[in-house]
């Protein structure tokens, strides 16, 4: 299967977020922008102003290129704190359906976006998150958690059918987590 993007996570959190495009390029110069390049083997991040590159950072991994360009893009620390937050959870979540599809798990089985009917259901809930069995326009057997990976290890759990295939799926969950760092 073909290796996530994270600048591709990175433009979908700034989407979501209603961050305008012209505050940022992922993948070449625009002026007034700050913008993320790959060039050769290592990642780019510079703030583009009259036809100059400034700023200019170089990082070996596309992670921390991406954390870079949400510090700049940020207005201060607690909005990079935030924004740095949703674009991790939005990488497991996008490492976690990967893992499922190669283990042969239906996206039919769960949501990783809030309600649907008749699934396994996970969502943000002010500062933690819920998982939850989908039923009949309500949300059974809820339970809380106060952070994104004990939530996915609970789904993981839910969605698995046997001990066997949950070890597994956590197994090659973790080690995709890992490989983007």
């Amino acid at each position: 299967m073909a290796k996530i993007s994270m600048r591709k996570i990175l433009r979908q959190v700034l989407e979501n977020v209603g961050i305008p495009e012209s505050y940022y390029s992922i993948g070449s110069y625009k002026e007034g922008a700050t913008c993320i390049e790959k060039v050769g083997k290592v990642y780019v991040v510079y703030d583009a102003e009259r036809a100059e590159r400034y700023g200019s950072t170089e990082h070996k991994r596309e992670l921390e290129a991406c954390t870079e360009i949400i510090r700049r893009i940020a207005k201060n620390n607690k909005d990079f704190q935030i924004l740095k937050q949703e674009f991790y959870d939005t990488r497991a979540k996008e490492l976690l359906k990967q893992v499922f599809d190669e283990e042969g798990i239906s996206g039919q089985y769960y949501s990783l976006e809030g309600y649907a009917e008749e699934v396994v259901c996970m969502e943000k809930n002010n500062n933690s998150y819920i998982v939850y069995i989908g039923e009949k326009g309500n949300k059974g057997d809820v339970s809380n958690h106060p952070n994104i990976s004990k939530a996915l290890l609970k789904l993981i759990s839910e969605v698995t059918e046997s001990y066997a295939q949950e070890e597994k799926v956590v197994e090659a969950f973790i080690n995709k987590l890992y490989k983007t760092v």
